[in-house]
C-alpha cells in the first residue's frame, strides 16, 4: 500500500522539471523529488538533479554520486523521497517496460515522467508495481 494517495508540486518545482528535461534533450533526465506527507497526501518542497550516466535518449541509471548527495540533504533537512522523475523526449509519458523491470522502490515513491514528444510537454505520474503500473492522482499547486 502506496505511503500517501496523492502528490502535489509546487508550479516552480514542476516547472524546474521539465527545464530540466529540455535541458538533457535529446536524452533521458532524472531527479529526486522530496517533501513530507500531510493527511495522506505527499507535499513536494526539494528537487535533487540526478545525472543519467547512460547519457541515452531512451534509458537512464541513476550516477551513485548524486543520489548519495540527494540522500543527505533529505536526512539534514528531514524531507522524505516522494517521487522519483525521468523523461521520455520522444515518446509518450507513460511507463515502459524498461521503468517497470527496474523499479527498486516499489510503490513507495510516485514515477513523474515528462513527454517532450509533442508540442507542449506532458506530465504525468505513476505508482509503479511488479508486474505494472497505474496513474497516480497529482496536481500542481
Amino acid at each position: 500500500m502506496p505511503p500517501f494517495t496523492r502528490l502535489t508540486i509546487p508550479d516552480l518545482l514542476l516547472e524546474e522539471v521539465i527545464e530540466h528535461a529540455r535541458s538533457e534533450a535529446p536524452n533521458e533526465c532524472c531527479g529526486l523529488l522530496a517533501g513530507h506527507i500531510e493527511d495522506g497526501v505527499g507535499v513536494m518542497t526539494a528537487r535533487f538533479t540526478v545525472a543519467n550516466d547512460l547519457h541515452s535518449s531512451t534509458r537512464y541509471e541513476t550516477n551513485a554520486r548524486d543520489l548519495f548527495t540527494a540522500f543527505r540533504a533529505m536526512r539534514k533537512d528531514n524531507l522524505e523521497l516522494l517521487a522519483i522523475y525521468h523523461s521520455h523526449p520522444t515518446s509518450e509519458p507513460v511507463p515502459s517496460l524498461r521503468d517497470v523491470e527496474q523499479n527498486t522502490y516499489g510503490e513507495t515513491v510516485v514515477h513523474l515522467i515528462v513527454s517532450l514528444a509533442g508540442a507542449k510537454p506532458e506530465v504525468r505520474a505513476w505508482w509503479l508495481t511488479e508486474v505494472g503500473y497505474r496513474e497516480a492522482e497529482w496536481s500542481a499547486v
